[in-house]
């Protein structure tokens, strides 16, 4: 009898094997995970790029072969020191890897004649506790002199019993016509900088700037901006408050998808334990056993 329930037990081996890669789930499964490890091994080939507010510090993390773990990275040159606009000490910080103007669809960039100029013109510019102006002039800028105004407040919001900053607007002055541009999404905490990948009037480019007269003769594109006009602590920016969310599309895609994988795990594993072997076995000796369904 033993040999018997033995010989039994083998033969349903293979048919509890061939159930199981019958189910319809299992195909789907194994293609979301070889999807899952297809999207990893191309995530470790993406660089690292590090971020500090201290300028010095900026540099794109080593991928050659070799890096190890807290390996210290080489330090890449300075790109260019931020505008500062002082009285008796720093006051107002603003650098951009790229700053750049157009003017009816003519553009122009400002970068080299904005950043680690000495004789740039800061006439205008103002700064107290709860209000700031940083002002950039440009002469024989599109055939005449050109002024950039960033006009900053300060406030005590009693909800959060802190200061936040606001870049109310960005006002062009050019021929005796002013141009503006709302800028209510340059915001953060006063003790912070403000720092955004694209502050543009662009609309591929985020469209942080908006203008108030659509259509505008003016375009304005700002890459990698960063500002603080209060709190300023020497040359230096401090801790940026970024205007990217932390649930970006990507996480919230890597979350669904972990999700639904998730519940098709569960679902496989739910089955593969439902599944039952049978308890009863033919005893030669005996009467044949009639099983109507196993469940």
């Amino acid at each position: 009898m033993m040999a018997a329930t033995a010989t039994a037990r083998v033969r349903m081996r293979p048919r509890c094997a061939q159930a199981l890669w019958r189910m319809p789930w299992l195909p789907v499964f194994l293609s979301l995970a070889a999807a899952a490890a297809a999207a990893a091994a191309a995530e470790q080939q993406v660089p690292l790029v590090l971020w500090s507010s201290d300028r010095d510090l900026w540099a794109p993390a080593d991928t050659h072969e070799g890096r190890q773990l807290l390996q210290k990275q080489p330090i890449s040159p300075v790109i260019h020191p931020p505008v500062s606009y002082n009285d008796t000490a720093p006051r107002i910080l603003f650098w951009a890897q790229n700053f750049s103007v157009a003017y009816k669809d003519q553009w122009e960039d400002l970068t080299p004649l904005t950043f680690g100029v000495q004789e740039l013109n800061l006439t205008g510019s103002f700064w107290n506790d709860s209000f700031a102006r940083l002002s950039l002039t440009y002469e024989r800028l599109f055939g005449t002199t050109v002024t950039f105004k960033f006009i900053l407040a300060n406030r005590l919001y009693p909800v959060s019993a802190r200061h936040w900053f606001t870049m109310e607007r960005l006002e062009v002055h050019s021929n005796g016509s002013v141009a503006y541009f709302n800028a209510s999404q340059v915001t953060g905490p006063s003790i912070y900088s403000f720092h955004c990948e694209y502050v543009s009037s662009l609309s591929k480019k985020g469209s942080l700037l908006v203008a108030r007269t659509q259509p505008s003769p003016w375009q304005m594109m700002l890459q990698d901006f960063q500002i603080q006009a209060f709190n300023v602590m020497g040359e230096q920016f401090s801790y940026a408050s970024d205007c990217a969310s932390f649930f970006s599309p990507g996480i919230w895609m890597g979350l669904l998808t972990s999700l639904f994988m998730l519940f098709i795990f569960t679902y496989g594993l739910h089955m593969i334990l439902s599944l039952k072997t049978m308890d009863r076995f033919d005893d030669h000796k005996g009467p044949t056993i009639s099983l109507t369904q196993i469940v």
